[in-house]
């Protein structure tokens, strides 16, 4: 697990590409996909899934079940809404087998709706692009302020139309963080807030010439050459490249990163590495 100080939301994170992904933001009491559950992801109380695939939604059962065993409310979970029923059976047959992890809210979403979270903040999905069913999440943070119109007005004329149901606030939004899950790199062209929220979890599995450009699109991924080829749209204020293959070793995703990506994106750039678990995989996937 890494501990990202990116923006106003701290982020522990684990992703690579194949084994694992899953986002904590203790702040916002919020899981952005579970993975295989890692240690402390069942204290967090909104579980938003981008997709059904192993790596990204297999500790769902564990992660409800956890929750029910410490004693914990019983958590909302939010999925793709073509992967609802196709979960909620997952969910229902180990309950069968255990009788509490289906102890949660399972709710299908789509582009459009909205997702309450705590401290004046919302999740908004929007339709991502992969293999399967995939959305991705915004997170916005939400500020009441006085109208522009009413300013220069002292507090008791603002308190008297506010007495006589005049509407003296007004809600300010931005967009805080940007997680598109499993994606091809078209993303970035149709969704605005991934190239505008102040910080973007974007996937990057593959680097460097071994792996096509052809090759990641069929897979439904991102290579390091596509976000280089659009360099100049993104207005994020940090970007952290995750869920990077196995296939690649720390000190080759560090090479191209400097070798590909122009000055003005790298040093805004932060690379999701976990050094000796990706070792530790390359080093079981060669033995296998």
């Amino acid at each position: 697990m890494v501990t990202l100080d990116v923006g106003e939301l701290q982020i522990e994170a684990f992703s690579i590409g194949g084994v694992e992904t899953c986002y904590q933001i203790p702040a916002l009491d919020v899981c952005l996909d579970i993975g295989r559950c890692p240690p402390g992801a069942e204290r967090r109380a909104v579980l938003l899934l981008t997709h059904a695939h192993i790596d990204h939604a297999a500790g769902l059962p564990y992660y409800v079940s956890m929750r029910g065993l410490s004693n914990l409310t019983p958590p909302r979970v939010y999925c793709p809404a073509a992967d609802r029923e196709g979960l909620q059976s997952v969910l229902d047959a180990w309950s069968r087998l255990q009788t509490d992890s289906a102890r949660c809210r399972l709710v299908g979403v789509k582009p459009g709706d909205e997702i309450r979270l705590p401290r004046d903040h919302v999740a908004r999905p929007f339709r991502s692009i992969h293999r399967i069913s995939t959305v991705g999440y915004t997170i916005f943070s939400q500020r009441r302020k006085l109208k522009q119109a009413l300013h220069g007005l002292d507090g008791p004329e603002i308190a008297r139309r506010a007495r006589a149901g005049e509407t003296v606030n007004e809600i300010h939004e931005r967009a805080e963080l940007c997680f598109p899950g499993d994606t091809r790199i078209e993303v970035v062209d149709r969704e605005p807030t991934v190239r505008t929220a102040r910080v973007l979890l974007l996937e990057c599995t593959f680097v460097g010439p071994d792996v096509t450009v052809d090759k990641a699109r069929r897979s439904g991924h991102v290579h390091l050459d596509q976000i280089a080829e659009r360099a100049d749209l993104f207005d994020n204020e940090h970007i952290v490249l995750t869920h990077f293959s196995r296939r690649h070793s720390p000190e080759h995703i560090k090479a191209e990163a400097d070798r590909r990506l122009p000055a003005s994106l790298r040093s805004r750039v932060h690379l999701l590495l976990h050094e000796s678990v990706i070792e530790k995989e390359r080093s079981n996937s060669a033995a296998r």
